[in-house]
């Protein structure tokens, strides 16, 4: 369902949305899965899917008002002020009653998309959502990309706020990088915070991943609080090892299984085809339908795709997150290095969010 706001040619600063409690009940009556909210004048785009609008109707319990204020950058102090500079900057809310808001939406998620051009010498990969908590902190959104091509920012979040268009200068390159083929990849994932370097100044792009640091990689890339996890559910997992809390949260969400024998094998190389496993019951877990971006390819080591891998693979390969190698091989015992790992992780982190934000 698209809600399209026209604001006539005038310029606003501040749009209001009237979202009825009987459209509410509708909306979830006929189970309508994703809600568009256009609005011409400040351009934005808001993505609201099911689950966001029954905890709204939850919470609320009447009528609401959808609001997106573009907010003067002078009112920006410290970091908010060094993170979005003069880019765009909205305050969102879920406003009813007298004064009351809709903070947080559970399980939900809303995806919004925000225009912004790139300024002088700024690099797409650079640009990251922020949002500014209600004491002022600054917080980088991992599930934030840029498209280059449309000229917006996408991203996706459970809660509204004060949310910018953020600017986070390159960590230091790796020197291991320069001519790698997933440069720009591995630049990427290290700006988000997923993966980190193997010393201060390199990246080892070519030696493997692990199984415990790929899923350490996606439980950042969930923000996953894994705080609550004191205790390792697999004897080769120890209590105190940085996976540990990681490995918990994927395993207790059906996104990892062990080796068998109580055992995960955390520092065991992941296989191209463990990956795809992994990511596609990350998938589910998100809610994310993977769309088909290319046809099924039948590879000429399909026969060497373990019977349980088959349909992870062929959905990743539609999807376009992991692709075949030279002559038409997945390789799917094969090793995946950490710069493919990065390149999966990349792929993934744009195709949830332009899945998020459906055009219509």
């Amino acid at each position: 369902m698209v809600l399209r706001v026209d604001t006539g040619s005038k310029t606003g600063s501040n749009v209001t949305v009237n979202l009825p409690k009987t459209v509410q009940d509708i909306i979830i009556a006929k189970k309508i899965v994703n809600i568009v909210i256009v609005v011409d004048n400040p351009d934005i785009r808001i993505g609201m899917d099911l689950t966001t609008v029954q905890e709204i109707n939850k919470q609320a319990k009447s009528d609401v008002n959808i609001t997106a204020s573009r907010t003067d950058n002078g009112k920006l102090i410290g970091d908010a002020r060094k993170a979005i500079g003069s880019r765009p900057v909205f305050d969102l809310k879920v406003n009813y009653g007298s004064g009351k808001q809709v903070q947080s939406f559970g399980t939900g998620s809303v995806s919004i998309t925000i225009p912004y051009t790139l300024g002088a010498n700024e690099k797409a990969g650079n640009v990251q959502a922020v949002y500014v908590d209600g004491n002022g902190k600054v917080h980088w959104l991992t599930s934030s990309v840029y498209d280059s091509v449309e000229k917006v920012l996408r991203f996706s979040t459970n809660h509204f706020s004060t949310y910018g268009v953020g600017y986070k200068q390159d960590a230091p390159a790796p020197t291991d990088i320069s001519t790698h083929w997933a440069k720009d990849d591995i630049q990427f994932v290290i700006n988000q915070g997923l993966l980190t370097g193997t010393t201060s100044t390199t990246f080892s792009p070519n030696t493997a991943m692990t199984r415990g640091m790929f899923v350490t990689a996606l439980g950042r890339l969930a923000n996953a609080d894994v705080s609550s996890y004191k205790q390792s559910s697999f004897t080769d997992v120890k209590n105190d090892s940085y996976y540990m809390g990681y490995i918990e949260w994927a395993s207790k969400n059906s996104i990892v299984n062990g080796i068998g024998d109580k055992k995960f094998a955390p520092d065991q190389s992941i296989t191209r085809e463990q990956m795809a496993i992994i990511m596609q019951n990350y998938a589910k877990v998100i809610g994310l339908t993977l769309p088909k971006v290319h046809g099924e390819n039948t590879f000429a080591d399909s026969a060497k795709i373990s019977a349980y891998a088959k349909d992870a693979v062929k959905q990743m390969q539609m999807a376009g997150v992991l692709s075949g190698k030279n002559g038409n091989l997945f390789d799917p015992q094969g090793t995946a290095t950490r710069a493919e790992a990065s390149a999966v992780l990349r792929r993934f982190v744009e195709l949830a969010i332009s899945s998020d934000t459906m055009q219509d």
